[in-house]
């Protein structure tokens, strides 16, 4: 099974694995608390496709979502909305609270060209970083293996996640 490893402030590493509904993913609670392994699951989970709709439009999305697994807690969300042109895209990431909010969060396709991103403002639920998809991005997204993530805590110390990316391109195209 492949894993995404998350870098935590002390340096501890955790393996991490990616799930939709039902699956869930190991991570430590916090930077102080010890590293665990997570059981071998099936394999990293495909991105699905979300629709709603008014009754006159039904609009859809690309999702993939990472769970802590003790608690079901969520700890990053990527939500893709193709654009009207169908070339472009919009993503909304929602990350955990607890970041440094002055530092960008950067964001790349496996070892490709970061892109750093504003944290917009946080809730209770987390904290939101929209950007737009260019079509370079997007041909990365559907080619490459994982998205990375980076962040910092409050205390400037990176953490590292990862967003596996199977079945971004058919999620994305079915969004259409």
């Amino acid at each position: 099974m492949r894993a995404s490893r998350c870098v935590f402030p002390a340096g501890k590493r955790v393996k991490l694995t990616t799930a939709t509904t039902g699956l869930v993913v190991l991570m430590a609670a916090a930077s102080h608390s010890a590293p665990a392994q997570a059981p071998e699951a099936s394999g990293p989970a495909a991105w699905r496709v979300e629709c709603s709709g008014d009754g006159k439009a039904l609009e859809c999305r690309a999702v993939q979502q990472v769970f802590q697994r003790e608690t079901r807690q969520l700890v990053l969300s990527a939500v893709v909305r193709p654009a009207p042109d169908a070339k472009t895209g919009a993503m909304l990431l929602t990350l955990p609270l607890g970041l440094n909010l002055t530092e960008p969060v950067t964001v790349k396709v496996d070892n490709g060209a970061a892109e750093r991103q504003p944290i917009q403002t946080c809730t209770n639920v987390g904290c939101f970083v929209t950007m737009t998809l260019t079509d370079k991005m997007l041909a990365s997204m559907r080619t490459g293996s994982e998205l990375k993530i980076t962040v910092q805590d409050v205390n400037k110390k990176p953490i590292d996640m990862g967003l596996p990316l199977l079945g971004f391109g058919l999620a994305f195209d079915k969004a259409k």
